[in-house]
């Protein structure tokens, strides 16, 4: 049984360094942990993936050592422990409003005596049987962990009652959906949106949590942490292309001014 990084970094009270992607990216897994991040979170809830496909990118995770989060696009029991099975190290699930919701998760990937997910034993998470530990139930249960997203006002009036769930490791808030429905931005410092982050951190704190949001700077980064925050998402290949393209699209505006040649469309345009 793999051990999480994810996990070793929170029960040493330390901040999980995460990035993300939603795209088959043979390397993604391999550049990320070069780069000393603890995990990925995989998108499959807004994105398409082939079941062979969703196999092949957890086995990725595995070669480069990386904890692999995958969001599913499904709250049904089987197809949440496949994902395990699979190899992944945990699962973020989006849209929990409540802690009915929040066991009946728990219920459905942990194993007995915590939950009822069903045992297998020849996938990827146990070696194939011919690797299973002893302990496989109790090792799977310590190693795997869940993520569960408060995006609602419903789901921020119950976060406290989803934090004391046992088997729920990670409080997420989802920042676009939320702030749509709250009726205020997005951003870290948003006034609206710190007062969230600031009763899901009193929720975790008092039920021994961790919780975090996704980033787009070392300034909110640093802002969340300061707030409590030990999952910490910061980088994704959506955001590393549009910045890099970005860049290489502004010095060939540059490059081809300098030549006299004809000069770029403005975004949105087309021929």
């Amino acid at each position: 049984m793999r051990r999480s990084k994810v996990l070793a970094k929170l029960r040493a009270g330390q901040v999980a360094r995460i990035c993300a992607t939603g795209s088959p990216i043979a390397s993604f897994a391999a550049i990320a942990a070069h780069f000393h991040y603890d995990g990925i979170w995989v998108d499959g809830e807004h994105r398409a993936w082939e079941p062979r496909e969703i196999e092949t990118m957890i086995g990725r995770h595995h070669a480069a050592d990386i904890d692999c989060m995958w969001r599913p696009p499904t709250k049904e029991k089987n197809g949440l422990y496949r994902l395990l099975e699979d190899g992944a190290s945990g699962l973020m699930i989006p849209h929990v409003g409540s802690a009915d919701e929040a066991r009946a998760l728990v219920h459905a990937i942990k194993f007995p005596p915590l939950g009822d997910r069903g045992f297998c034993g020849g996938g990827r998470d146990a070696a194939y049987w011919i690797g299973k530990p002893d302990d496989y139930t109790d090792a799977a249960n310590r190693e795997t962990f869940l993520t569960v997203q408060i995006e609602t006002p419903d789901a921020l009036a119950n976060a406290e009652s989803i934090a004391a769930v046992p088997g729920v490791d990670i409080l997420f808030i989802g920042p676009g959906d939320l702030s749509l429905r709250l009726g205020c931005s997005p951003g870290v410092n948003d006034p609206g949106m710190m007062d969230v982050q600031k009763k899901i951190a009193e929720a975790c704190q008092k039920h021994g949590k961790a919780w975090g949001r996704p980033v787009g700077s070392a300034a909110d980064a640093k802002t969340l942490i300061e707030l409590g925050a030990r999952f910490i998402v910061h980088g994704s290949e959506f955001g590393a292309l549009y910045s890099h393209l970005s860049a290489c699209s502004a010095e060939f505006d540059t490059v081809l001014k300098e030549c006299g040649a004809t000069p770029a469309i403005p975004a949105g345009k087309t021929y």
